[in-house]
């Protein structure tokens, strides 16, 4: 897997991929020191920093380096204007301490990262690609150290994430180990392809880990446009018909269907819903298919989300060729659509695989035939294979191992969805 990943990163990097790094940035590291870690694996952590910032070309003028570790204590190790030569960064890395502190205040950590590291004073630069690097081995917690709740705690590291991401920073998100919180590793990171998790702390002496994370970063200043916070208000200028397809069968549970809910209407935040503009309907499948919500009725924001949140979870199979007929069904002027005055876009929602594949790659067929592009977004036994058949494009298709981890994607998906708009 690694190996496939890092061939897809280097043709996508280009020149990128050479032995160096020489992209022009700054780069903040935000290091987990609570006592859930291991001493060795703490100091396997600090190895593999260093020899993952070995590749990067280090100075003033070029890549600067910083870096704060967090448990009970926020304790900054180093900013951007610290040291100026290479071998003082990587001396400096080899210095920092394990605190084992009995919290995960990652809130904290990634607060002082926006409201210190981020700074002119400490060496921060306007003209240059800003990137954090988020590790951890668990997920927040306060502690005794701060009187709130686990709940506020984990809300208030996912705020400071946005912060950061709205502040233009590309955030990467390094999970360590099985007691890492999915929803909370991909809603720190910038986007689900910066999430990067790994069983053990054994697997960063990885040879292709730490390639795999030295060419991504250096790709982010070619390939990946960092977004205003405004970004997603650009779909307000553009106009379309928009199908959600929501599976609700017995695989997926009551409790991941509301988090299906909640995810679309995040999705349907991001338009302007009106009769004029963009419409939005909705259907709900398993063993049977039901639009619940017509293009002709979805015309108002709150009325489409306040129905998409009051259904209730079905029983039954993943018959994913059913939800594509009524999607196709629905699309038609009978039903509110406006084809060929639109753009018309299917978005397709699953956690398994179809039990109808031969009529769901039809029903597709004929879709992308009446022009009608085809998002499909998978998790927990969705089968890549299927979705990138379904969808218009690759690029289309995303994937996420828990359904808690599709808040993480919105802003992503949103984006995609809205550059269909404009085609």
């Amino acid at each position: 897997m690694w190996m496939k990943t890092l061939l897809i990163l280097c043709f996508v990097a280009g020149a990128l991929c050479a032995n160096k790094c020489s992209k022009k940035a700054d780069i903040a590291f935000v290091i987990d020191s609570s006592s859930s870690i291991w001493p060795p694996n703490f100091d396997t952590q600090v190895h593999f920093l260093y020899d993952v910032l070995d590749a990067f070309d280090i100075s003033p003028s070029k890549t600067q380096i910083a870096a704060v570790s967090y448990s009970d204590v926020i304790k900054p190790d180093f900013q951007f204007n610290s040291y100026k030569t290479k071998n003082d960064v990587l001396n400096a890395i080899q210095n920092i301490v394990f605190t084992k502190g009995s919290a995960t205040r990652t809130y904290e950590a990634l607060r002082y990262m926006n409201n210190k590291i981020f700074t002119s004073k400490n060496g921060a630069r306007d003209d240059v690609i800003k990137i954090a690097i988020v590790m951890t081995d668990g997920e927040t917690n306060p502690g005794s150290v701060d009187y709130i709740s686990l709940e506020k705690a984990r809300k208030r590291t996912l705020e400071e994430a946005k912060r950061a991401r709205d502040n233009g920073i590309y955030v990467f998100a390094i999970g360590v180990g099985g007691r890492v919180m999915d929803e909370e590793l991909y809603g720190i990171a910038s986007e689900a392809g910066a999430v990067m998790k790994v069983p053990t702390y054994g697997e960063f002496k990885t040879d292709q880990l730490q390639e795999m994370l030295e060419k991504k970063t250096c790709e982010v200043g070619e390939t990946t446009t960092l977004r205003p916070p405004a970004q997603a208000e650009q779909c307000y200028k553009h106009t379309a018909d928009v199908i959600f397809a929501i599976d609700q069968s017995d695989s997926i549970g009551k409790k991941n269907f509301n988090i299906e809910l909640d995810f679309v209407n995040d999705l349907v935040q991001s338009f302007n819903v009106a009769s004029d503009e963009t419409r939005i309907g909705a259907l709900v499948f398993s063993t049977t298919a039901t639009r619940f919500l017509e293009l002709r009725d979805g015309v108002d924001k709150e009325y489409v989300k306040n129905t998409i949140h009051s259904v209730q979870w079905g029983r039954g199979s993943t018959f994913i060729g059913k939800a594509f007929k009524k999607m196709r069904e629905g699309f038609s002027p009978a039903k509110g659509g406006r084809p060929s005055l639109v753009p018309q876009i299917a978005v397709l929602i699953t956690d398994g695989q179809a039990f109808d594949h031969d009529t769901a790659e039809i029903e597709t067929k004929a879709l992308k035939q009446q022009g009608i592009t085809i998002f499909v977004i998978g998790t927990m036994e969705a089968k890549k294979s299927q979705m990138v058949k379904y969808a218009s494009s690759e690029d289309n298709v995303f994937y996420v191992n828990s359904p808690q981890a599709l808040r993480g994607i919105s802003d992503e998906v949103s984006t995609r969805m809205c550059k269909a708009q404009q085609s």
